[in-house]
């Protein structure tokens, strides 16, 4: 049994929490000390009440003894203590109408046998009694957007970047990886969650969360198993009416992966070709790894949905033309032709021995020939809905390749349709901020960018044919 809609719509308080009582809170391993060192990078204002008879502190904070003497004020609970004892403090949590609360422990149904019936005896407790209960067997979660942090990993290289892109992982551990390419692209996140066994809050329940909740544009999602699919096709469908993309990684497609995923967080894998028809049919674009996921969720930030599914490609060199169209014919990028008007006024933008083709050589010669009035031919095409275009990721603010990229720029600020910036040389913290800062996608790497780009252009198709 999962949660239902009147009950979801308390996650809005779930991922708000302002005091915080962690039962089993110890500095004998490093969960308490990671949910301190997290909330404080976010920003977090509540308090933490670490509950342990045997410490008069934790981490430096104050210890209380027990759940009974917490003050009427905590409004949010974190379970760590052995599973067996799970059901007991459940209870107690209960009793002082704590009533948000995440579970970290492990030991329930990615163990069969025992840890599936304790499982059970948990859901059954909180559904009785309107518990909402993230977990077990997860991290937990970082409110970016609201700054409010219940998140046990350590593994985040990098401080969260506040933004529009949720994320949700039925593992913990992945989250984390791709919490950290995203800070490292430069992008952000509304709310990122993990929700591990989905004993009571499922991972549909999250999805719908950031569906609905306002400050979110596209939803990044890694998947270990469906536990509910008509849910998800629900929920997919009213993403699809407000235009908010979802993007996932699905696992468990090979014998080993589906039987990893199930010791992991008890979640059945089911047959791989079925699972990608399902998110083919309700437009779940599927990424066959991180560095995708991470790569397609960052152009549907960045960049408006185009209005049709074609793109022009903007280069000076021929081989990397080739290379390009290559790349988009094995992905079924279309390419189309320029109109006779676009080729006639290439012509005379550009060197005679240019070839106005899509892909665009310029030439290295036509790309001093003013890229601004090229940019303006390309996309004033009927037939070009997307730009892809020849960009120097500069070293220091207003150096000389800053100077060139000022066509992309205003270009992207003249027209509705996407301009994505094709990196040219090695890409710098610097030039990743740079990009950041102007609000632009850019192609670092062509294999995963041009398949950003195709989710993108396969989102436009999914939405015409559902009429949205």
């Amino acid at each position: 049994m999962r949660m239902n809609t009147s009950t979801n719509s308390n996650l809005a308080g779930f991922f708000n929490p302002k005091n915080i009582a962690v039962i089993g809170a110890s500095e004998k391993n490093q969960w308490f000390a990671n949910l301190l060192e997290n909330a404080r990078k976010t920003g977090f204002e509540g308090k933490f009440f670490p509950v342990n008879p045997k410490a008069a502190a934790v981490c430096g904070i104050p210890a209380v003894p027990s759940i009974g003497e917490l003050p009427g004020t905590v409004d949010f609970g974190v379970i760590m203590v052995n599973s067996r004892l799970v059901f007991s403090t459940l209870q107690e949590l209960a009793a002082r109408n704590i009533k948000n609360v995440l579970l970290i422990s492990s030991g329930f149904s990615e163990s069969a046998g025992e840890g599936e019936r304790l499982q059970a005896e948990v859901r059954e407790f909180c559904i009785g009694n309107g518990i909402s209960l993230v977990g077990p067997n997860c991290l937990g979660f970082i409110n970016v957007a609201g700054r409010a942090s219940v998140f046990g990993g350590g593994s985040v290289q990098i401080d969260p970047v506040p933004g529009d892109i949720g994320l949700v992982s039925q593992s913990g551990a992945s989250l984390e990886v791709i919490a950290t390419k995203m800070f490292k692209k430069g992008l952000g996140i509304s709310l990122m969650v993990s929700s591990g066994n989905e004993a009571v809050v499922s991972f549909e329940d999250c999805l719908e969360y950031l569906v609905d909740h306002g400050s979110t544009r596209v939803i990044a999602a890694f998947i270990e198993g469906f536990r509910n699919t008509p849910a998800l096709r629900r929920i997919a469908m009213k993403a699809a009416a407000k235009r908010i993309p979802i993007v996932a990684v699905k696992v468990g497609g090979s014998a080993k992966g589906s039987a990893a995923a199930m010791s992991h967080t008890g979640a059945l894998a089911g047959n791989d070709r079925v699972a990608g028809a399902f998110m083919r049919q309700y437009g779940i674009a599927r990424a066959g790894s991180i560095e995708e996921l991470v790569e397609t969720v960052g152009i549907f930030s960045r960049c408006s949905v185009p209005k049709g599914r074609g793109l022009a490609v903007c280069t000076l060199s021929g081989g990397l033309a080739g290379m390009y169209a290559d790349i988009c014919s094995s992905l079924k990028i279309n390419l189309p032709d320029f109109s006779p008007g676009t080729v006639a006024a290439l012509k005379a933008a550009l060197p005679e021995f240019a070839n106005p083709a899509n892909p665009l050589d310029l030439t290295g010669q036509g790309f001093y020939f003013g890229m601004e009035n090229v940019m303006r031919i390309i996309l004033d095409d009927p037939n070009i809905d997307v730009v892809a275009t020849l960009s120097f990721p500069p070293e220091k603010e207003g150096d000389l390749y800053a100077m060139h990229n000022e066509y992309i720029i205003k270009s992207a600020a003249s027209t509705e349709k996407p301009v994505i910036p094709l990196t040219f040389r090695e890409m710098t913290d610097f030039a990743r901020k740079y990009y950041r800062d102007r609000g632009l996608y850019f192609i670092e790497h062509p294999a995963d960018g041009f398949r950003a780009i195709a989710h993108l252009l396969d989102y436009v198709k999914f939405l015409e044919r559902v009429g949205r």
